[in-house]
């Protein structure tokens, strides 16, 4: 092995790159054979590449970036070290060169001039890597403690409501066809919950852990204050209802979080998601007073906004509207009314399907314009279309429901159509 070594030196002399960088590390680390120690004392005492030596040595180091992020070493006590290595190794090359003392001497001193920079620029890939196996060492373990969070998930089906209390205190309303995913205990520096579908929320106030409501749009940031959330899949819109506190909606862009607004009481807004195949239309959006592009300047006229003002802020995802409005209108839900104001057609539908569990058939496009204001209580089906028949052109034909293999009867499909 040392024969194969000492061939490899010298058959590539005219290399910079003649010593293996493992020799090099072992020599540098302490662990190096006699063999590998007399290999590189060679290498360095070889007075004919002097000046290659410093050339190379100097180009690396210039070439070399000190990362800001690294974890801070001794590199004094570390050269020392190497520099007593090199002393001893130099005396004990001098006692075996005494014929020629004076050339290798004066060689070993100028290359040890720039030792302790070539010495840095070696340490610097060991010390890369160790830097690199603590951070993954600890993003492991972060990943592994995330793995370890148990979440529990109300699920509410269509027809129904539900009420829930988050492990914080949090209190709230889960309206039909809505889930909402939280952990069993909070941890870190903030409490999120997951939703879909479209929940109230009594927030208790932590003002060190801000309480946020993840959902496919735009997100809820807030600390302790009173809001509804709706976001249903495949409609194409969100709307966001403050009924007292402060709220920010924060927008998701390459995992930072952007503040698009902030909402104070009494304060509506509706998200319009661009570029969504949206089956049902929002037909809560007002005459526009204000249509602001930017962000500064939609901020400032939120902060003086006052009732009876709207305005519209063109984003790159989509539009969104905010007004004044009454909070009763979005948040009566959850006191077992179903409220209609100025709500089209589709979307009165889809309203009424979550809230009895049935499927609407349009025949007829026409009366997709027609919109209606109504406040149910308690009303059964029945009663409910028969109001809605009564007031518009519209009717209402109720399928024969299908039995299943398991003696169960599928959705109640009921068709609609104009009276024409």
């Amino acid at each position: 092995m040392v024969a194969t070594l000492q061939n490899f030196c010298y058959m590539n002399s005219n290399n910079f790159n003649e010593i293996q960088y493992s020799i090099l590390k072992k020599y540098f680390e302490d662990s190096a054979s006699e063999e590998e120690k007399s290999l590189v004392n060679s290498w360095l005492n070889n007075p004919k590449k002097a000046l290659k030596y410093e050339s190379r040595l100097r180009a690396l180091w210039e070439e070399t970036e000190t990362d800001t992020r690294e974890p801070a070493i001794n590199l004094e006590m570390l050269l020392d070290r190497i520099h007593h290595k090199i002393n001893i190794s130099r005396k004990k090359e001098n006692v075996k060169s005494c014929p020629n003392i004076s050339k290798p001497v004066i060689l070993f001193n100028f290359v040890l001039k720039n030792l302790s920079r070539a010495a840095a620029i070696l340490l610097l890939p060991l010390m890369g890597y160790v830097a690199w196996q603590i951070y993954s060492q600890k993003l492991s373990s972060k990943h592994q403690a995330q793995a370890k969070i148990a979440y529990n998930e109300i699920i509410c089906p269509l027809g129904a409501r539900s009420q829930f209390e988050l492990p914080d205190g949090t209190k709230g309303s889960l309206n039909n066809g809505s889930r909402l995913k939280y952990p069993v205990n909070f941890s870190g520096s903030t409490r999120e919950v997951e939703l879909v579908g479209e929940a109230f929320f009594d927030v208790h106030h932590d003002k060190d852990k801000p309480f946020i409501v993840k959902t496919a749009g735009l997100n809820v940031k807030v600390l302790g204050t009173r809001f509804n959330v709706y976001t249903y899949p495949g409609e194409g819109f969100q709307e966001f209802t403050l009924e007292s506190g402060i709220i920010e909606l924060i927008d998701k862009e390459n995992n930072k979080e952007i503040n698009v607004a902030q909402l104070k009481s009494g304060l509506h807004a509706i998200y319009q998601i661009k570029d969504v195949n949206s089956q049902i239309e929002s037909g809560r959006t007002t005459e526009v007073a204000v249509v602001l592009e930017d962000k500064k300047k939609f901020s400032e006229f939120l902060s003086e906004m006052k009732p009876g003002q709207c305005a519209v802020y063109n984003m790159k995802k989509g539009n969104l509207n905010i007004k004044f409005d009454e909070p009763d209108f979005y948040t009566a839900w959850k006191e077992g009314k179903l409220v209609l104001r100025n709500d089209p057609m589709p979307r009165l539908l889809k309203r009424i399907e979550r809230w009895y569990n049935v499927k609407f058939n349009i025949l007829d496009d026409s009366i997709n314009e027609y919109t209606y204001w109504a406040t149910f209580e308690e009303e059964s089906l029945d009663q409910v279309l028969k109001l809605l028949s009564l007031t518009g052109p519209i009717k209402f034909v109720k399928q024969p429901r299908e039995k299943m293999d398991d003696f169960a009867y599928k959705v109640q499909e009921i068709d609609v159509m104009s009276k024409k």
